[in-house]
């Protein structure tokens, strides 16, 4: 079965990030809403991360003092995300900076909770770090938030 996958991207920023706008995309639900938390399987994984690349370029052609932010909402997503970006860095290099955030998801999914026993501060990065080319895959790697911006 076929289900259109739609893309949306805030027309407010970020409160923690200035200048980022965050990159929704997935089916709609009844409400009208994005569902960006469904799991759905798809033929070829690379070309629907890079079509939904491909609207985040167009809005930052429009908007070059924006930057784009896509949220891997779990571990799962995170790491098909930082794949996806790997396997295809070549040619998203080429026309994008691609920064990687690691605390971002844990402060908006779990509010003051966070700062609840465990909670391992180690494994923080609290300024978004360059995502580079050939990076292996470690827990102290994976980055929860995607950031795009365009190349000068």
């Amino acid at each position: 079965m076929q289900v259109p996958l739609h893309v949306e991207i805030s027309d407010v920023a970020h409160g923690l990030l200035p200048n980022v706008y965050n990159l929704a995309f997935g089916p709609r639900k009844n409400n009208g809403v994005i569902d960006d938390k469904i799991e759905l399987q798809h033929a070829n994984y690379s070309k629907v991360f890079s079509t939904i690349l491909f609207h985040a370029f167009a809005y930052l052609q429009n908007n070059p003092e924006h930057s784009i932010g896509i949220d891997g909402s779990d571990n799962v997503r995170a790491f098909l995300y930082y794949l996806t970006l790997q396997r295809n860095y070549d040619y998203l290099s080429q026309r994008f900076e691609i920064l990687g955030l690691k605390y971002y998801v844990r402060i908006t999914r779990f509010g003051k909770n966070q700062y609840d026993n465990p909670f391992d501060f180690d494994d923080i990065i609290p300024e978004p770090v360059q995502i580079e080319k050939g990076v292996a895959i470690k827990h102290e790697l994976l980055y929860n938030y995607f950031i795009f911006k365009l190349k000068n």
